[in-house]
């Protein structure tokens, strides 16, 4: 992949982003976020030359400054004038990350990106919210005949009474199941806390019936002989502490799902993935509990997040007041 002009740095800076990669790998941080950071803190070593500044000279308005340099700078390649505040706050958080890991040498060096966030930054509601009942319906009618179908079944429970994320579904082994306590385990990860929901007890026999026969009927025929084509190399460890695994054997179930919503969408067609269905059932608990109680139930790391979600309760609430207004023509009860 070609590099843009901006990201395309001379010896020195790319001596400095060799090791500071090699922090951010040690962190945990993915390929992709890496090769972002690494990038941004680029972009900003890039601009501090042009400035005459070394890092460890840098200060609170020297950051100013840059911001407004990111502001006004012209995409070399778009030819579209000036970053969005999102971006340029992608780049702050870079810089942090970068500050932090120049502490590891000099302790005593400021950080000069420390709470600095360009505000006013609206996030996307969430959208086509589906009513919680539709949604059980559903569940309650998708056909179960076939393993594939039992299994796929149980996600779609797990989606609508757990409201979990497809990375979370992935993340699940079967020790993260308690049965007897009536309980799931869902994994934390660096976007969002675990927490410990409760199981309904339809979804307690489904998935005693799925851990006794039905998983472990999918795991011994993933072995034997098929004509759908199947992964050249199959991960048998890592398959075997998934607590759901593709029919064909694969790490993945994207495939699964996708197929999945295709037969969903054959009993409901405004149900089109699983975020819809995440968003419906926090919009949905949030008017039966409280929000530090639906913060914790949706593994939210911040209030704000759920709170997102209370603006499509104000807009169903006020529709209803709409409709009793009474110069929309409905009677009093006066």
């Amino acid at each position: 992949m070609r590099k843009k002009p901006e990201y395309i740095f001379n010896k020195e800076i790319e001596s400095k982003l060799t090791s500071f990669k090699i922090y951010l790998q040690k962190l945990g941080n993915g390929a992709n976020t890496i090769r972002q950071k690494s990038n941004y803190a680029g972009y900003f070593l890039k601009w501090l030359e042009t400035e005459h500044l070394q890092p460890e000279e840098t200060r609170y308005n020297d950051l100013l400054s840059f911001i407004d340099y990111c502001k006004l700078e012209v995409d070399a390649l778009s030819g579209v004038e000036g970053n969005s505040k999102r971006h340029i706050n992608s780049k702050l958080r870079s810089i942090r990350n970068f500050y932090e890991y120049l502490k590891q040498f000099n302790p005593a060096i400021i950080n000069p990106a420390t709470n600095l966030n360009l505000k006013g930054i609206g996030q996307k509601l969430p959208s086509n919210i589906i009513d919680f009942k539709e949604l059980e319906n559903l569940y309650q009618s998708f056909e179960s005949t076939t393993n594939r179908e039992k299994r796929n079944k149980i996600i779609l429970g797990i989606l609508v009474y757990q409201g979990v994320t497809t990375e979370e579904l992935h993340q699940l082994e079967p020790s993260h199941l308690k049965l007897k306590e009536g309980k799931i385990v869902v994994p934390g990860n660096r976007r969002r806390n675990s927490r410990t929901l409760e199981l309904k007890p339809i979804q307690i026999l489904e998935l005693h019936e799925y851990l006794t026969e039905i998983r472990p009927t999918i795991l011994k025929e993933i072995t034997a002989p098929r004509p759908a084509r199947k992964p050249t190399k199959i991960n048998h460890p890592k398959i075997e502490n998934q607590l759901f695994v593709s029919i064909n054997g694969s790490e993945n179930i994207k495939n699964s799902l996708l197929h999945m919503f295709k037969a969903i969408q054959k009993l409901n067609p405004e149900i089109l993935h699983p975020k819809q269905i995440r968003a419906s059932v926090i919009t949905y608990w949030l008017k039966n509990h409280n929000l530090r109680q639906v913060q914790y139930m949706a593994g939210h790391k911040y209030v704000s997040s759920t709170e997102r979600y209370q603006l499509n309760n104000l807009d169903s609430l006020q529709s209803k007041l709409e409709k009793l207004h009474p110069l929309n023509g409905a009677k009093s009860d006066y």
